[in-house]
């Protein structure tokens, strides 16, 4: 990091430490995160890894993960604006703890009713407009598809399609939740006729992340920066790191690579 850059972003780290500490004697203890993009790999890598499914691992998976963050997840779903939404992913994470005890009956419904509440929250994300309530089912969609896969595995069926919906559900996250507030930093260098780039992004909620800077030389020829010039979604990426595309982006590669290996 050149001196620039790092003079611009003691700057702004200089006024977050003056607000945090103003606001620190209110401050509320940090709740644990929600292990979101382990909790999608796991229950899918047991599905769909070694050439067989493993139900029992599967089920171990998704349970353990909603028992050991409850609360958290509980309060993500009350944030769901959409009520449809909201009543059928809390009762497949309610239901899905039981999945054992259930009857054929009650099990074949409880499947159904998981595999049109993923597909209903996926419409949901797609028809949203407000970043926080895209984030909100983004950072849940994940959970909710992985109840879905293994009911449908529970009760015989192929989860193969829901793996692929899935997948495109995640790959929509990565584009809908791109900040979009981004700026090219122009900043004098330290040398003559250079100047240091880098793009600074701000995430809807606030987080700001910036690229690697890069100098530029300037000349009538225009600027040309070495290696190349700053990348955005260096800054993109950095800016998002709390949102569901963080989440989605983390678990792509491996769903993809197991959506693959089944041909």
């Amino acid at each position: 990091m050149t001196q620039v850059r790092t003079r611009f972003l003691t700057g702004v780290t200089a006024a977050f430490l003056a607000v945090t500490l103003a606001v620190a004697g209110t401050a509320k203890p940090v709740k644990a995160a929600v292990p979101y993009v382990q909790i999608a790999i796991a229950v899918a890598s047991a599905l769909f890894s070694g050439g067989g499914g493993d139900l029992d691992r599967a089920k171990r998976e998704i349970i353990d993960a909603i028992n050991a963050a409850r609360q958290e997840i509980i309060g993500q779903i009350d944030t769901i604006a959409s009520a449809e939404v909201r009543a059928c992913t809390d009762a497949a994470t309610t239901k899905v703890l039981q999945i054992d005890a259930l009857d054929p009956f009650s099990l074949a419904l409880f499947a159904n009713d998981a595999v049109n509440c993923a597909t209903l929250s996926s419409a949901y994300f797609d028809a949203v407009q407000t970043p926080a309530a895209a984030d909100t089912i983004g950072k849940l969609i994940g959970t909710i598809y992985s109840i879905a896969m293994v009911g449908f595995t529970k009760v015989g069926l192929s989860p193969v399609d829901l793996l692929d919906r899935l997948i495109r559900s995640y790959e929509a996250v990565v584009v809908k939740m791109t900040p979009t507030n981004c700026t090219k930093i122009n900043a004098n260098a330290d040398q003559p006729r250079t100047i240091e780039q880098f793009w600074s992004c701000t995430a809807y909620n606030g987080d700001r992340g910036f690229s690697d800077s890069v100098l530029c030389g300037v000349s009538s020829a225009g600027v040309r920066c070495v290696p190349h010039p700053p990348i955005r979604a260096q800054a993109e990426d950095a800016a998002a790191r709390n949102t569901s595309r963080a989440v989605a982006q983390q678990a792509l590669p491996t769903l993809r690579s197991l959506r693959a290996s089944l041909g």
